[in-house]
């Protein structure tokens, strides 16, 4: 399989700043439904239609 250039979505890391991502949204805020249902998805067909080729998608 080729290998992706994908930037990680990591929300409990740290900013430029002391606070995190995670720790402005409260516990029970329904984004954290929509958070755990992204990560349950099976990407695998949509990554194999990628190729080893080309720019990061995200500039550094």
């Amino acid at each position: 399989m080729a290998k992706l250039h994908f930037r990680p979505y990591i929300p409990s890391q740290t900013l430029l700043f002391p606070n995190r991502m995670d720790e402005d949204i409260a516990a029970n805020d329904p984004v954290r439904i929509v958070n755990a249902l992204v990560d349950s998805l099976d990407l695998s067909g949509i990554k194999a239609l990628y190729k080893e080729y080309g720019r990061s998608p995200c500039a550094v």
